[in-house]
This record gives structure tokens, sequence and C-alpha cells, in this order.
């Protein structure tokens, strides 16, 4: 059986993993596809934007713990072999792929969230004000936010098939 330092990492990769990818399979549907008649278009978007929020703050805690968990435990945690310096430097560039993108997503969400147009607020705390809003800084940061996403699942499916074929 793996060591308990091992377990808590495939945990939290997973974790993360799960709820990144309920993020992006789930946000275009909740926003989009869900009837605004049942609670208006304001409020609707509102609390789309907000459970997204927290949803990603969550993926951020358990990155960023990963991480942590990681840097404390490198010695304890058991991992694929590098086959080769090819292989390093693609590992290398998949995973940081996938922290530049994830804080990218991070920097872009909350400059959308603070030129919403309708009030958000996070743990009772107003992050925009639709009196005060950008819409043209929102519109790039939105460019960009969905630029992002659709990399992240480019990156995504390299991470698959490289784990695939290193445990091959």
């Amino acid at each position: 059986m793996d060591n308990k330092h091992y377990i808590v990492d495939r945990t939290l990769h997973w974790f993360a993993a799960f709820l990144i990818l309920f993020i992006l399979m789930n946000m275009s549907a909740q926003i989009h596809t869900i009837d605004y008649q049942i609670k208006g278009q304001e409020l609707h978007r509102q609390e789309s934007i907000q459970t997204h929020a927290l949803m990603a703050l969550g993926v951020f805690t358990l990155v960023l713990t990963r991480l942590i968990w990681e840097k404390l435990f490198s010695g304890k945690l058991t991992r694929q072999s590098i086959q080769n310096r090819a292989h390093a430097i693609l590992v290398k560039i998949v995973h940081g792929g996938f922290y530049l993108i994830l804080s990218g997503l991070v920097v872009t969400g909350v400059g959308m969230a603070i030129n919403a147009e309708v009030v958000i607020y996070l743990f009772g705390v107003q992050f925009s004000d639709a009196v005060s809003r950008d819409g043209h800084f929102y519109a790039s940061m939105l460019d960009i936010h969905l630029m992002l996403i659709d990399t992240l699942w480019w990156v995504i499916a390299a991470h698959f098939a490289g784990v695939l074929y290193a445990r091959r």
C-alpha cells in the first residue's frame, strides 16, 4: 500500500481535477441553458457567477495545498519515473502550463468579477459595483478567460496522453 503522503497527494490531485472538470463542463449550462424566468435574469446571473467563483476558489485552495504538500513531502511521494530528458521537459511544460493557465483564470476571473454587470458578493464582501463597471475591460477579460479555458482543455488532453504513454 502506498504511503499516507502519496494518498493525500493523489486525493488533492483528483479532487482538484474533478472540480476543474465540473466547472468547465457545468458553467456554460448553468449560465446559458437554465430558464432565466425562474429567478429573473439578474439574480440568476449573480448566483451563477458567485457559484462559479466559489468553486474556482476551491480549485485554487486545492492546487495551492497540493503545491505546499509536494514541497513538504517531496521525498516521500512516489512519482512516475522520468524516462529521458525529453520526457522531463514535456512534464515540466505541461505542469507549468497548468499552473500558468489556472493563475490566468484566477486573474481574469477576478477582473471580470470586479467589473461585472451585477453586484457580486463572496463571503459577505462586495466585489463588484454594477454602477462603476468598465464594459470594455470586462469584455477583454472575458475573451482572455475563454481563450485560457480552451487552452486548458488542450493541456488536460496532453496530460492525459502523457500519463497513458508513460504507463504503457
